[in-house]
């Protein structure tokens, strides 16, 4: 029951990659200056929408679509919808299909169903903070891979009708690929971890992103659900 009361947290958390850089330069030079041009060109561009899907393995998959900000922290709103998985139907009863998803710069809130909400006090929104160590932004991921031991490019590939150049490599326990365009915009990137992968398709840099702050009666920290509280 934790499990599943933590799957829709689960599934728009891998929008935030969560770990830290494996340290040390790239291993390729070239590699690593074409990230740290791509990190300063999606800095700067302050927001994108995204449509992102994760997959569990047998337990869940889900696509996440909306816009993000990060010019200061991260904000935006996405729409969260289950999409299979031994999970699903169970993941739908308490998370909803499709739910919600707000990011503020303090943390992420979830809304659940009047279901979960029977159990929690009438409570419908879970409050999910940052890890100190989340890399927050795509900006922020392109940063830490940037300086991932093994980088290397792995050639010229087209995503979704857009010339890209690929890169590959590894931190933390992760293995990440992101995909760049010649404005040095990051279009796609994709993060796997044993069963665990997530792909986030990155558009419209600059679209703009709002997302309002779940009243605090209406609001359970995600340590209380997870420890049954």
């Amino acid at each position: 029951m934790r499990y599943v009361r933590g799957a829709v947290l689960a599934a728009v958390g891998a929008l935030l990659v969560g770990c830290g850089a494996s340290g040390g330069s790239g291993a390729d030079p070239a590699a690593a200056e074409a990230l740290r041009a791509a990190h300063r060109h999606v800095a700067a561009a302050d927001s994108a929408r995204v449509d992102a899907t994760t997959d569990t393995g047998r337990g869940l998959t889900s696509r996440s679509t909306g816009t993000l900000a990060w010019s200061d922290g991260v904000e935006g709103t996405l729409t969260v919808r289950v999409t299979g998985g031994e999970l699903a139907a169970t993941t739908r009863k308490l998370g909803g299909d499709p739910s919600q998803t707000r990011f503020l710069p303090d943390a992420y809130y979830t809304r659940m169903t009047d279901a979960f909400a029977s159990l929690q006090g009438g409570r419908h929104w879970i409050r999910y903070p940052y890890d100190a160590h989340s890399d927050l932004t795509p900006a922020d991921s392109l940063k830490a891979l940037g300086a991932a031991k093994d980088l290397r490019r792995v050639g010229r590939e087209t995503v979704r009708g857009v010339l890209t150049t690929h890169y590959r490599g590894t931190y933390g326990k992760q293995h990440l690929d992101v995909w760049i365009d010649s404005r040095h915009l990051l279009v796609q990137r994709t993060q796997r971890a044993g069963d665990f992968t997530s792909t986030v398709r990155y558009s419209d840099y600059g679209a703009e992103a709002a997302a309002e702050r779940p009243p605090a009666h209406d609001t359970v920290a995600f340590s209380d659900v997870a420890s049954g509280g």
